[in-house]
């Protein structure tokens, strides 16, 4: 699969991951697809559902989205089953992606678990590019995808200067933003 035409490019990529857990119940996550030296890899921390999730079945999806109040309720809370659809893996397993997604790629996880993070090198299993919109850069969303880094390291460190950090996006956001990037900013506050 030519990894560019979906849209992960060399370094990190943020997209939302989505997995499933062994009793069939999805869940969804931002997480950075890093690309260096012409593989992809994944680190995924100890404590999240993605985490248990990856080491139980060996599967991720990474979903290429748009939505930055997507992003915000998947990194701080759990999103509904409204917002999967689900694919037949080459098992005849049910795999949820975002249903709204712009592109999917379904990887197999090779990973090594320790203490305190997984980390998975991934192979392409199949995908699927839905539309390939023109996007130019937008600073407010790149910010909302700052601020919600930053609020996920304070939800587990519980460390003042990160709410200081994102707070420091707010002028950027309200300036460059549309309205779905200041809701999304704000739902930040609200979720932690």
């Amino acid at each position: 699969m030519e990894l560019d035409r979906y849209g992960l490019w060399e370094g990190i990529n943020e997209v939302i991951v989505t997995t499933v857990s062994s009793e069939g119940k999805p869940n969804a996550a931002p997480i950075g697809v890093i690309r260096r030296d012409g593989k992809l890899m994944v680190r995924v921390f100890n404590g999240s559902q993605t985490y248990v999730n990856v080491r139980d079945t060996g599967l991720l999806a990474a979903n290429m989205v748009y939505d930055p109040v997507l992003f915000v309720r998947s990194a701080l809370s759990d999103v509904g089953e409204d917002v999967f659809e689900f694919i037949k893996t080459d098992n005849g397993e049910d795999f949820p992606v975002i249903a709204d997604c712009s592109a999917w790629m379904l990887f197999e996880a090779e990973h090594n678990s320790g203490d305190r993070v997984l980390v998975a090198e991934l192979c392409p299993v199949t995908g699927t590019i839905r539309h390939q919109e023109i996007r130019p850069v937008n600073r407010a969303f790149n910010a909302v995808i700052e601020a919600v880094v930053l609020a996920t390291r304070y939800k587990v460190f519980k460390n003042e200067n990160y709410l200081l950090q994102i707070n420091s996006y707010r002028n950027t956001i309200y300036k460059c933003g549309g309205s779905t990037e200041k809701k999304a900013y704000d739902l930040i506050f609200s979720l932690l």
